[in-house]
């Protein structure tokens, strides 16, 4: 898809309070109501917008923990990575997941309310899978930096001429 300017704008707007209404967003990107609904709907269409979602506070909830496991599996083969990927997929408290280069296949960040909630997944969860052979933990003491929106300046200092952009794909 083609982002111009304005479409630019609008994601940044729509990172920041997607609830708004059309015309909200429309006044805050100086466009009308009908071409901004057009823009967002092909912003959907083309799967740059993914999702509308509410963020929670996980420490109001009760999920203070955030723990940051390393994973290594005994072989990278097609089973083994199959086993571990759907494991981690039915599990709730897996909040990422990443693949990885380097020292260890995995990265997760897993969230729990206590210690104990922690290692009881780590223990049913993960120490249960064959294909797991080493896992380590750190915790985070603090959150430092906590953003969800996407930096986009590398959008807006382009030329006045549309950015070319591929499909975007999720899960």
């Amino acid at each position: 898809m083609d982002l111009d300017q304005a479409d630019v704008r609008i994601l940044a707007e729509l990172q920041t309070a997607a609830r708004m209404t059309i015309a909200e967003l429309a006044k805050r990107v100086a466009l009308t109501p009908t071409p901004c609904a057009r823009r967002v709907q092909q912003l959907e269409d083309a799967g740059i917008i993914t999702a509308y979602v509410a963020l929670l506070d996980q420490v109001r909830l009760g999920l203070p923990v955030d723990a940051f496991v390393e994973v290594r599996l005994t072989r990278e083969g097609k089973a083994e990575v199959a086993e571990f990927e759907s494991r981690i997929h039915e599990s709730p408290e897996v909040m990422q997941c990443w693949a990885m280069s380097g020292a260890y296949d995995y990265l997760i960040r897993v969230v729990a309310a206590d210690l104990d909630g922690y290692n009881r997944f780590l223990r049913n969860e993960l120490l249960s899978l064959g294909c797991v052979d080493h896992v380590q933990t750190g915790f985070s003491l603090q959150r430092v930096v906590d953003r969800t929106a996407l930096p986009l300046s590398h959008l807006r200092r382009r030329s006045r001429a549309p950015a070319k952009l591929g499909r975007v794909g999720g899960p």
